[in-house]
C-alpha cells in the first residue's frame, strides 16, 4: 500500500475531465494513475451503486445521472478524489466505495469559489486542525492508500508545517502545487518550494503544476527530476495533449480526438462531457478547422461524431447497449407513484427550434378543449439541480435525469409526457439523443 503513490506519472483530477474516457485513454498512452474529476462528498453519498452488465461498468448514479462510472481495466489504478469539509461524510465516501477504487485523495488546494466557499479545496488550507481530523479517520477505516493534495502556503515555513502535520495523519502521499491559493496558471510554478517540501518528508510527494513548461514526455522526467519528487501528475497540458503520456512521442490532434472519441461511445460519456474534452484538444483550432466548427455547433454526440468520421463508432455502440439493455415495460415510461416517468433529456441547444415540447403541449391542449399544462419543479438538496412534474388533464409526467434550471425542467418534463400521449410524431427533431 506504500508504494502505491511512489514513482508514478499521475493524470491530475480535473472537473470535467476526469472522466471515464480520458482516464482510460491517459492509461491507453502510458499514465500509470489516473485520478477522478472532484466529486463533492454528499453527491456521492446520495448515490446508488449499479453494476452495469452491458459496459462492464460500476456505476455510482443520481437517478439516472452518472456521478462516477468505473471501468474495470482502471480499477486497480483509479483513485477517486473527493472534495469535503467534514470526517463524517468523507468517511462516509470511504467506506462505501472503497470496495470499487484503488485509493482515496482529499482535495485540499481547489482555488475555485464553489470550493472555497463550501469550504473545501484550498479553503482547508488554513484549518489545519480539520485537515488532521479528517485525514486521521480517513486513514483508520481505511483499506485503501490515503491520499491528498494541497497548494504550497504564502510561505515556505507554513508549507512546511503543513506537510508535516499532513504526514502525521498516516496518509501515504500528498501531491503538491507549485503555486499558492490566490494564483493561477500565468504565474510561475515554485519548482524550489516543492523540492523543499519533498525534503521534508518520507512519504511520496507527487508534484503538479508544470503543465505550461511541458512540451513532450521528456519534460515530465525533467519536472520529476527538478522538482525530486517521487511522483508527478499532469492536468491542464492532459487535457489539451492526453498522448503527452506516451514515451513514444505526441500523437496528433486529429488521432487523439479519435482515440478519446471511440472510448466516449463505448463507455456511453454524456455530450456536455464529451464536447468539453474534444474542444479542449482542439483548442484554438476549434475556430478555423471545419471538424472544430462543426463540434461547437454539435447539439449531441452522434453530431460530434460526424464531425470526426466516427459516426458508424457511435452507432456500433449505440446498437449494442439497445440490443443488450434489459428487457423494459410497455412503453418508455413506468409509473412512479402515480407518475409517469422515463429517463428522458436533451441537449439544451434544442430549444432553439420553432417549436418546443412546452409549446406542443400548449397546442394539443387547445386542440382537445382541455386545460393548459400545470408544471411544478423541485431542487435537489444533493446537487441543486431541478426535477420537473407537468400535469395534464389529471395526468402527471417527469423525467428522472435531474435538469441546470427550472426552464430545461419544464421542457424535459413536457418532453415525457407527449411521449406518453402518444403525441411524440407531432415534435420535429431528435430531440432525446443526447
Amino acid at each position: 500500500m506504500s508504494d502505491f503513490y511512489a514513482n508514478k506519472i499521475a493524470l491530475a483530477p480535473m472537473v470535467k475531465g476526469g472522466r471515464t474516457p480520458l482516464r482510460l485513454l491517459a492509461l491507453k498512452y502510458g499514465a500509470e494513475l489516473v485520478y477522478t474529476e472532484e466529486i463533492v462528498d454528499v453527491k456521492l453519498l446520495h448515490s446508488r451503486r449499479v453494476v452495469n452488465d452491458i459496459l462492464g461498468t460500476v456505476d455510482y448514479l443520481n437517478n439516472t445521472e452518472v456521478v462516477l462510472r468505473i471501468a474495470k481495466e482502471e480499477r486497480e489504478k483509479i483513485v477517486l478524489q473527493i472534495g469535503t469539509n467534514n470526517a463524517e461524510n468523507a468517511v462516509g465516501v470511504l467506506k462505501k466505495l472503497q470496495g470499487d477504487v484503488a485509493a482515496l485523495d482529499v482535495n485540499m488546494g481547489c482555488p475555485k469559489p464553489f470550493s472555497i466557499s463550501g469550504g473545501m479545496g484550498a479553503a482547508l488550507l488554513s484549518k489545519p486542525e480539520s485537515v488532521k481530523h479528517i485525514l486521521t479517520a480517513l486513514v483508520a477505516n481505511a483499506t485503501i492508500p490515503i491520499s491528498c493534495k494541497i497548494r504550497v502556503l504564502d510561505e515556505p515555513s507554513k508549507t512546511a508545517e503543513f506537510v508535516k502535520m499532513l504526514e502525521s495523519t498516516g496518509i501515504q502521499a500528498f501531491g503538491i502545487h507549485g503555486r499558492r491559493r490566490d494564483e493561477r496558471p500565468g504565474d510561475d510554478n515554485r519548482i524550489s518550494e516543492i523540492k523543499e517540501v519533498v525534503g521534508l518528508v518520507k512519504i511520496p510527494v507527487i508534484a503538479n503544476g508544470n503543465s505550461y513548461l511541458i512540451k513532450e514526455n521528456a519534460d515530465i522526467e525533467k519536472f520529476r527530476t527538478d522538482t525530486t519528487a517521487s511522483s508527478v501528475m499532469i492536468g491542464r497540458k492532459a487535457l489539451q495533449n492526453p498522448s503527452i503520456f506516451r514515451k513514444e512521442g505526441v500523437l496528433t490532434m486529429e488521432e487523439e480526438i479519435s482515440d478519446f472519441l471511440d472510448l466516449a461511445c463505448q463507455y456511453d460519456e454524456s455530450y456536455t462531457q464529451t464536447k468539453y474534452v474534444v474542444q479542449r484538444i482542439l483548442g484554438g483550432q476549434q475556430e478555423f478547422d471545419p471538424r472544430g466548427r462543426a463540434t461547437v455547433a454539435a447539439v449531441n454526440v452522434i453530431e460530434i461524431c460526424q464531425a470526426w468520421g466516427k459516426e458508424d463508432v457511435y452507432i456500433k455502440w449505440r446498437d449494442y447497449r439497445r440490443r443488450h439493455s434489459l428487457k423494459r415495460k410497455e412503453g418508455p415510461l413506468e409509473d412512479v407513484d402515480g407518475i409517469q416517468t422515463g429517463a428522458i433529456t436533451f441537449p439544451a441547444k434544442r430549444l432553439k427550434l420553432k417549436i418546443t415540447p412546452k409549446l406542443l403541449l400548449n397546442t394539443y391542449c387547445d386542440e382537445k378543449y382541455i386545460a393548459r399544462p400545470k408544471y411544478s419543479t423541485s431542487k435537489r438538496d444533493s446537487d441543486h439541480r431541478f426535477e420537473g412534474v407537468v400535469e395534464i388533464d389529471g395526468k402527471k409526467y417527469s423525467s428522472n435525469v435531474s435538469q441546470p434550471n427550472i426552464k430545461m425542467a419544464e421542457q424535459v418534463a413536457a418532453l415525457v409526457a407527449i411521449i406518453g400521449l402518444g403525441i411524440r410524431e407531432r415534435l420535429p427533431g431528435d430531440w432525446e439523443e443526447q
